[in-house]
């Protein structure tokens, strides 16, 4: 049993990669639409949106190759699910204000019509997120790494 999770979580952990690089990559050449999404929301200050929209994309491709290659394993699930409660928020948020918000979360820039459903989809990309760091705070104490070699002084 612990070997058919230990499968399940490794291709979790590279699909979930493999969505944030793909969606990075589609991002990089649209920085203004996801500017634009951050501005529409009127939470930050307007100054603010585009150097987020750069920080943002660059965090979905350096969470997408640490996933994908497992370095850094527990910082890139704690960043990504960080960035998903990000995105969470702008939703729902949005949703709540009545606001009218066209986004490129996902690589393409569409208006959102429907909240409740795009809502779910970010709340299931926090569900795996979640569950990946789960799994990398999992082994770190089902692994112990064993005694470190120290050179003497």
């Amino acid at each position: 049993m612990e070997a058919q999770g230990h499968w399940m979580t490794t291709l979790l952990r590279v699909g979930m990669g493999l969505f944030f690089l793909v969606v990075g990559l589609l991002k990089v050449g649209q920085v203004g639409d996801t500017a634009n999404f951050i501005m529409r929301s009127d939470v930050l200050p307007l100054w603010c949106s585009t150097p987020l929209a750069c920080v943002g994309i660059a965090m979905e491709l350096v969470v997408a190759v640490c996933l994908l290659f497992k370095w850094h394993y527990r910082g890139a699930t704690l960043w990504g699910t960080v960035m998903c409660c990000v995105f969470v928020f702008f939703y729902v948020q949005g949703w709540m204000r009545g606001l009218e918000l066209s986004c490129n979360c996902l690589g393409t820039t569409h208006e959102i019509v429907d909240y409740p459903s795009d809502t779910v989809l970010r709340l299931l990309l926090l569900g795996a997120m979640l569950l990946l760091h789960w799994d990398a705070r999992r082994s770190l104490y089902a692994f112990p790494q064993g005694k470190r070699f120290r050179m003497p002084l």
